[in-house]
């Protein structure tokens, strides 16, 4: 992991779409604003990042970076507490800009790579959150800071979602499982560190959870 200063977040590079490419549109809380990824490898890192306290800004598709010695598009970009690292995924299809010649390569930067065996370890945590994002997209500015610290203390101990929701059952469901999406993410991170060095991890850095957004998606679109 490369310690740096408080680093400017990289902008996103228009990506040169084939006709076979996925196209997977989704809103994301933490970045406030529509992300458009072409692989579900892509989405799985995503939402990693998205999920992960320990992210505090990232940008898909950020420019090249040098990958044993070859010009290769990075697939994020993620920062937190002034650390940043660039994920490549590998076995991932090759990308390319509409103008490469104008797209920055990053020199001197630590480089994940990452495969789809390494995230397949948190397809269960990567599932979860693209069930919780939409709650948290379309209802989070319902909560209140009441109703999300009443469900924050029943995560104490691990507990499956559906409990959390029943303990409090006079509370609307949607907005039950609106306000368990960052006490849930708290408590995977703390598990997720557990069995792997942070350094090790495609998500530095340490933030607060996400805080409530007014703009509404139904989720994840693909076509």
């Amino acid at each position: 992991m490369v310690a740096s200063t408080p680093v400017k977040a990289p902008q996103l590079v228009t990506i040169k779409r084939l006709p076979w490419m996925h196209r997977i549109q989704l809103y994301s809380p933490k970045a406030a604003r529509m992300l458009v990824l072409f692989s579900y490898d892509s989405l799985a890192a995503w939402a990693l990042a998205e999920s992960c306290p320990l992210v505090d800004a990232f940008c898909e598709y950020p420019g090249y970076v040098n990958v044993d010695g070859t010009r290769v598009m990075a697939d994020l970009w993620v920062r937190g507490c002034g650390r940043e690292q660039y994920v490549k995924i590998e076995g991932g299809i090759d990308l390319s800009s509409e103008r490469p010649d104008q797209v920055p390569t990053f020199a001197d930067v630590e480089v994940a790579r990452v495969s789809s065996d390494w995230l397949l370890r948190y397809q269960v945590w990567i599932d979860n959150w693209l069930q919780i994002n939409p709650y948290l997209v379309a209802n989070a500015r319902f909560v209140t800071p009441e109703m999300l610290d009443r469900v924050a203390a029943l995560f104490d101990d691990a507990r499956p979602l559906f409990d959390a929701e029943h303990a409090v059952r006079d509370i609307d469901t949607q907005l039950a499982r609106t306000a368990a999406g960052p006490p849930c993410a708290l408590q995977c991170v703390a598990a997720l560190l557990q069995q792997r060095p942070l350094a090790q991890l495609p998500h530095p850095g340490i933030q607060r959870p996400v805080r409530p957004v007014r703009s509404v998606s139904r989720g994840p679109s693909a076509r």
